[in-house]
């Protein structure tokens, strides 16, 4: 009987021994601190996560930002559109005085440039620029394909919204090279004014884009124009005279 109640005793204290170094061993897992290799790879996984993600954060406002092709608008307000890959507007700019204006009382922004066209034609339109029987000249820079592309909506957005409008204008619509872009550019005019004052050039030595830089391109064409036809109308009256003359002089000598 002693011995059988010793035993139980033992054994009970078996136990709590045994729970007393399960606790202990429990607690010390719990208050090891993690080796450091686990934590070096989870700081190396989070760091190249957050630079992956800044990387391709980056690398799309990048894409988005960049201008894939430009588009140039004349009508005498004159104005650039800056756009990228995806058809949206994402720079607006003005050669003079009247486009500053118009563009004051847009946001174009982050439009594609099929609605931003057509905001500027009816603000345009509104201020009273659009006149019978005038111009819009509108350029295309950039790749081929692309420039083949926005050609053909650029037209045909324009017009409609002409037709809309009941308006009456005269509208081109072409490519460009970068070189011809960049020269433009920096004289401050639209690659259609640009050449239009080319052509002027041709036939008035006097003529500066300086001095035809506020003329609307309607204006510098039909002054072109009127030029060709004076240039003519005076070589038609030289060699009138110059008939005249011979014939006077042939009745002359025939006198003598």
């Amino acid at each position: 009987m002693k011995n059988d109640i010793r035993r139980s005793f033992e054994k009970i204290k078996a136990e709590e021994g045994l729970k007393q170094s399960t606790r202990e061993s429990v607690l010390n897992k719990l208050n090891e601190k993690p080796k450091p290799r686990r934590n070096f790879q989870r700081l190396s996984l989070a760091v190249a996560a957050a630079a992956f993600l800044l990387f391709i954060g980056a690398g799309s406002f990048q894409i988005y930002f960049s201008e894939s092709s430009y588009i140039d608008m004349d009508v005498n307000p004159s104005i650039e559109l800056s756009v990228n890959r995806f058809d949206r507007v994402i720079r607006m700019s003005a050669y003079n005085k009247d486009g500053k204006e118009v563009l004051s009382e847009l946001n174009l922004k982050h439009k594609s440039y099929k609605d931003a066209v057509a905001l500027i034609l009816k603000k345009i339109k509104e201020k009273g620029y659009l006149k019978q029987n005038g111009m819009i000249s509108v350029t295309v820079q950039g790749k081929d394909r692309e420039k083949a592309s926005e050609i053909k909506t650029l037209q045909t957005e324009i017009d409609q919204c002409i037709s809309e409008h009941g308006g009456r204008q005269n509208v081109e619509v072409y490519a460009v090279s970068k070189r011809l872009k960049k020269k433009s550019h920096h004289l401050n005019v639209t690659p259609a004014k640009y050449l239009a004052i080319k052509e002027l050039q041709k036939v008035d030595q006097t003529a500066t884009v300086e001095k035809c830089r506020d003329h609307s391109i309607s204006e510098i064409k039909d002054y072109t124009k009127q030029c060709e036809e004076g240039h003519e109308n005076s070589h038609g009256n030289s060699q009138d005279r110059q008939q005249g003359g011979h014939h006077g002089s042939g009745g002359h000598h025939g006198e003598h």
